[in-house]
C-alpha cells in the first residue's frame, strides 16, 4: 500500500494542478483497489491509492493555447477545491458529446493508471476540479464527489415524484441516495441489515426497515441499489412491480470498465460472482439502469445549504501515517466514513 510522503512530488503536467489535500475519504473503492476486503475482484492497483479528497491547489500549469475555461482557472492557486476521481482525455467522441464522465480512454485517481490522493501532493487536470464554498467545512466537502452520485439517483429518477421508492444498501452511498431522493419523494424507504443505520434514517425523518422484513411483493415502482452485489440485484427484481425500473449504484462504481475496451475476468468470492438468473427481468419488462456520478458543483450547492447531512456519516477519524490501519478496518464494514486528516 504507497502513500505519497514517501515518493517526490508529482510532475505538473499541461492542464494540469498540484493538490495539496486537507482531507482525505476512504471510499470502497479505495479498498477493492488495495485488495483488502469483500469488494476487492481483481489484483491490488500498482500506484499511489485515493480517490475522495478536498484540499488547496498549490501550483497550476496552463498551456499558451488553454481554452477560457482552463485559462480562468490560472486565479485558483491557494482556492480550495474538491474533484471528481474520473479523468476524461477531453477530445474522444464521448468527450466531445458532453459524455466525459464515459470518456474511452478515461483514468481513476487511486484505481486505474493514475496515482490517487493519499499523498502529500498529487497532480490532478483542472478541467476535473470544483472550488469548494467558504461556508462548506473541509470534513462536509471531502463528501462532494459522492454526494454528486447520490444526486445523479435524483436526477434520473425526477419523473418518480409520486412512485414508491426503496433504497437497498448499507453504505455511504445507499445513506446519501436515500436522503436525496426523499427530498423528491417522501415515500423513499431504505432497507438496511445495519441497525446503526436505521438510526440515522430515523434522524432524517426516512423510512426503514431492516433488509429481510419486506414481502417480496413486487409492488414498488423504482428499486435503487446501491449494494454492488448480484444479491441486491437478486433482490431488487423481486421487489419491482411489472414495468417499474430497477436503478443500479454501486460503491464500485469508479470501476474503469471504458467503452470499447475487454471487460476483465471476475475473481471468485467477488461482489457480483455469483450467478443470478435475470428472466424476472425479461418475464415483468423491468428496466435496468446504471447510474454512476453527477455534477459536483450541484452537491456542493446542497452542503453548502446544509440540505444534505454528511457529518453523522463520520464514525472514524485518523492521521495521515494511520491510512493503512485505517484502509483495513474500512474493509471490515464496521465503519460508514473514515476521514483521514492530513
Amino acid at each position: 500500500m504507497r502513500l505519497q510522503a514517501e515518493l517526490p512530488e508529482p510532475a505538473c503536467n499541461p492542464g494540469e494542478a498540484i493538490v495539496q489535500p486537507a482531507r482525505l475519504l476512504i471510499s470502497p473503492a479505495d479498498v477493492a483497489a488495495a485488495g483488502l476486503g469483500d469488494c476487492a475482484n481483481g489484483p491490488p492497483f500498482e500506484g499511489v491509492l485515493g480517490s475522495q479528497y478536498v484540499g488547496v491547489v498549490k501550483k497550476v500549469n496552463l498551456p499558451a493555447d488553454s481554452s477560457p475555461l482552463l485559462a480562468a482557472r490560472a486565479s485558483w492557486v491557494g482556492k480550495r477545491i474538491v474533484g471528481s476521481p474520473t479523468l476524461s482525455c477531453g477530445s474522444c467522441d464521448l468527450c466531445r458529446h458532453g459524455l466525459a464522465i464515459h470518456c474511452r480512454s478515461r483514468k481513476v485517481l487511486g484505481v486505474f493508471e493514475r496515482d490517487g490522493c493519499f499523498a502529500d501532493a498529487f497532480s490532478a487536470p483542472l478541467l476535473s476540479l470544483a472550488q469548494a464554498p467558504a461556508s462548506v467545512s473541509d470534513e462536509k466537502a471531502v463528501f462532494a464527489h459522492v454526494l454528486s452520485s447520490a444526486l445523479h439517483a435524483l436526477n434520473m429518477l425526477r419523473g418518480q415524484q409520486a412512485s414508491f421508492i426503496t433504497v437497498l444498501g448499507d453504505g455511504v452511498l445507499a445513506l446519501l441516495t436515500a436522503q436525496a431522493l426523499a427530498r423528491m419523494n417522501k415515500s423513499v424507504r431504505l432497507l438496511s441489515s445495519h441497525q446503526d443505520r436505521q438510526k440515522l434514517c430515523e434522524k432524517w425523518g426516512i423510512k426503514h426497515r431492516a433488509l429481510e422484513e419486506p414481502g417480496r411483493r413486487q409492488d414498488q415502482d423504482v428499486v435503487v441499489d446501491c449494494t454492488g452485489s448480484s444479491a441486491g440485484l437478486r433482490l431488487a427484481l423481486q421487489l419491482v412491480r411489472p414495468r417499474g425500473i430497477v436503478l443500479l449504484k454501486s460503491p464500485l462504481g469508479l470501476a474503469p470498465f471504458a467503452p470499447g475496451r475487454p471487460l476483465p475476468e471476475v475473481a471468485p468470492g467477488g461482489p457480483w460472482s455469483q450467478p443470478i438468473d435475470l428472466t424476472p427481468a425479461v418475464a415483468n419488462e423491468i428496466q435496468i439502469v446504471g447510474s454512476r456520478d453527477g455534477p459536483i458543483p450541484d452537491a456542493l450547492r446542497l452542503l453548502s445549504e446544509d440540505a444534505i447531512d454528511v457529518l453523522s456519516l463520520v464514525t472514524k477519524r485518523c492521521k495521515f501515517e494511520e491510512t493503512p490501519a485505517a484502509m483495513k478496518a474500512a474493509a471490515t464494514g464496521d465503519h460508514l466514513a473514515i476521514l483521514i486528516e492530513m
